[in-house]
C-alpha cells in the first residue's frame, strides 16, 4: 500500500474500487484474502476511503492509530481476523486533537470473533450514523454502556459470547429503529421491560439466551408483528407464556431452560398455529 502510485493500475484490481478517473480509492473489499501480516500506517493516506473490509484475514499486532485520520470512512468489518487487542481508542472515540475522527461510520464491525478484551466504551455513544454494530465472540467484560442509547439510527446490535453483566441500559430499548438485538451467553440480568415490542417497533431478532434474566416475559410480545427470531432460552424466566398465535413472521421460537407454565399441556395452546409447531 505504501508503494502505490499513478505508475501502478490499482483501479482495475478486482478488490478496489476508485471514484471516476480520479483514482481516489473508495472501498477495499480484501475480506478472504489470506492475508498475512499488519495494517500499515499507509493507510491514513486513503482519505478518501469509505468503506474497508479485511475480515477473515490474518493480521497480528495493534489496529494503527492511522486509522483514526480515515474522514471519510462509513463501512469497517475487521472481523475474524485475528486481533488480540483492545480496541485503540484512536480508532473510534476519545479522539486525541492529533487525530481525526470516524463519526461518519454507518456499520462497525471492529472485531466479532477475535479475542478483543475490555469494556465496551462509552464514546460508543458519539457514532451518531451508526447503523450496525457487531461486537460478538470476544472476552469483552463490565456493562454495556448507556451511552449506546444516543445511536437513535441503530439497527443491529450484536455482542453475542462475551462476559458482560449489569444490566440492559433503558436507553438501548428506547432506539425504536431496533431491528436486532444479539446478548445471547453473558451474564446480564433484570427482568425484560413490558412493553418491550411497542418501544421496539421494528423488533425483528431478540436473541437473549443464556443469560440471567428473571420475570415473566412480556404480554406485549403479542404484537411484535416484525418478530422472526425469538431466543430466551436458558435464563431464570417464569409466569405463563403470553399468547403469541397472532405473530405470523415468527421462525424460530426457544423458551426452554426456564421455568414457564403450569406444566400444562394448554401451556403450549397459543403456538398450535404456526405451521412448523407439531402435535404430540
Amino acid at each position: 500500500m505504501s508503494s502505490w502510485n499513478h505508475s501502478i493500475d490499482f483501479c482495475s484490481w478486482v478488490w478496489v474500487l476508485c471514484h471516476g478517473s480520479n483514482k481516489r480509492v473508495m472501498i477495499l473489499n480484501l475480506k478472504t484474502k489470506n492475508l498475512v501480516g499488519s495494517i500499515p500506517p499507509s493507510i491514513e493516506n486513503l482519505t478518501y476511503l469509505t468503506g474497508l473490509n479485511l475480515k477473515n484475514d490474518i493480521f497480528y499486532g495493534e489496529i494503527p492509530q492511522e486509522m483514526g485520520c480515515l474522514r471519510s470512512l462509513q463501512h469497517l468489518n475487521l472481523s475474524y481476523s485475528s486481533f488480540a487487542r483492545k480496541i485503540p481508542t484512536e480508532i473510534i472515540g476519545s479522539i486525541p486533537n492529533q487525530l481525526c475522527s470516524l463519526l461518519s461510520l454507518t456499520n462497525l464491525w471492529p472485531n466479532n470473533g477475535n479475542h478483543l478484551s475490555g469494556i465496551i466504551p462509552g464514546w460508543i455513544g458519539n457514532f451518531s450514523s451508526l447503523n450496525s454494530l457487531y461486537l460478538g465472540i470476544n472476552k469483552l467484560h463490565g456493562s454495556i454502556p448507556n451511552e449506546l442509547g444516543h445511536l437513535t439510527r441503530l439497527e443491529e446490535f450484536a455482542a453475542e459470547a462475551n462476559n458482560l453483566s449489569g444490566l440492559v441500559p433503558s436507553s438501548v430499548y428506547n432506539i425504536s429503529s431496533i431491528k436486532v438485538l444479539a446478548v445471547t451467553q453473558n451474564q446480564l440480568k433484570r427482568e425484560l421491560p413490558p412493553n418491550v415490542t411497542k418501544i421496539l417497533p421494528n423488533l425483528a431478532v431478540f436473541h437473549y439466551a443464556a443469560n440471567n434474566f428473571t420475570g415473566n416475559i412480556p404480554v406485549s410480545l403479542s404484537n411484535a408483528s416484525s418478530l422472526q427470531l425469538f431466543d430466551l432460552g436458558t435464563n431464570g424466566l417464569t409466569g405463563t407464556l403470553p399468547n403469541l398465535g397472532s405473530l405470523q413472521s415468527l421462525l424460530w421460537l426457544n423458551f426452554e431452560g426456564n421455568s414457564l407454565g403450569s406444566g400444562k399441556k394448554s401451556d403450549l395452546n397459543s403456538l398450535w398455529d404456526y405451521s412448523w409447531v407439531k402435535r404430540k
